[in-house]
């Protein structure tokens, strides 16, 4: 029964998924013939023309992949780093006091900001990455912290009394508990890692990106091709969603 109601609930989501996406394509389609000017908003038409000769293109798979690496990379770094210092954070409050301010500095500092200095230290090709760490490390290192911090005293009391060895104190107690803080900041974070690296590399110009195929579609005054690269970075969206929701199904099954 509970497949049936699992997968009647999947087809029904889907089923407004699509009624959403077709709702948005038709009133993108009112709004472009009401305006009617291609610089300002083109037609879906025009923007599935330009789309399909940018994913045609020879140098759309370098561009891609690149930018990808670079998210990927950013969020690697971010994700490693901020779940072993909260983790340390976490067990011990010295260093989550010697690491708040550092935090909060992240945080405070506008994204133009860090932009323009990443830019001004590192050469064009890094320079997002650093981007990616500076503002997604205070979201998930809080997350991880907060996830040790807020477990009940009750529960560690327990599992010493019934002296259950460290690794599975962490295994059963520490790892659920920071597994259901991160879950929320990772799904943002996904979606903020591919904004941000791309906002970067509008502004550092790496010989090959989507930011620099952004900027050159500006200049140009085409807008089509911005909103084809705009849906290109959707997909990449999905895509870093699939990749965590594969290796949490692979870490689940190895459970």
């Amino acid at each position: 029964m509970k497949d049936s109601s699992s997968t009647s609930n999947y087809i029904k989501g889907k089923k407004y998924t699509i009624i959403s996406v077709t709702s948005l394509i038709i009133l993108w389609q009112l709004l472009a013939m009401w305006i009617n000017s291609p610089i300002l908003v083109p037609l879906p038409r025009e923007t599935a023309v330009v789309f399909y000769n940018i994913v045609s293109s020879p140098f759309f798979f370098e561009t891609v992949f690149t930018t990808f690496m670079r998210m990927a990379i950013g969020f690697a770094i971010t994700f490693s780093s901020a779940v072993v210092l909260g983790m340390l954070a976490g067990f011990i409050s010295p260093i989550y006091y010697l690491l708040k301010p550092i935090v909060t500095l992240f945080k405070a500092v506008p994204t133009m900001g860090i932009i323009l200095l990443a830019i001004i230290w590192l050469d064009s090709n890094v320079a997002p990455i650093l981007v990616s760490f500076m503002i997604l490390f205070p979201l998930l290192f809080q997350n991880v912290a907060h996830g040790i911090q807020n477990i009940d005293p009750k529960l560690i009391e327990m599992a010493s009394v019934y002296k259950i060895s460290r690794i599975n104190k962490i295994k059963n107690i520490y790892l659920p508990s920071i597994q259901s803080h991160l879950a929320a900041g990772i799904s943002t974070a996904i979606g903020l890692n591919v904004r941000i690296v791309i906002a970067a590399e509008v502004l550092s110009q790496p010989n090959v990106s989507i930011g620099t195929a952004f900027q050159i579609a500006r200049a140009n005054l085409n807008t089509a091709g911005v909103f084809a690269w705009s849906i290109i970075a959707i997909m990449l969206v999905g895509l870093f969603e699939l990749i965590v929701r594969l290796l949490r199904k692979s870490t689940k099954a190895l459970d």
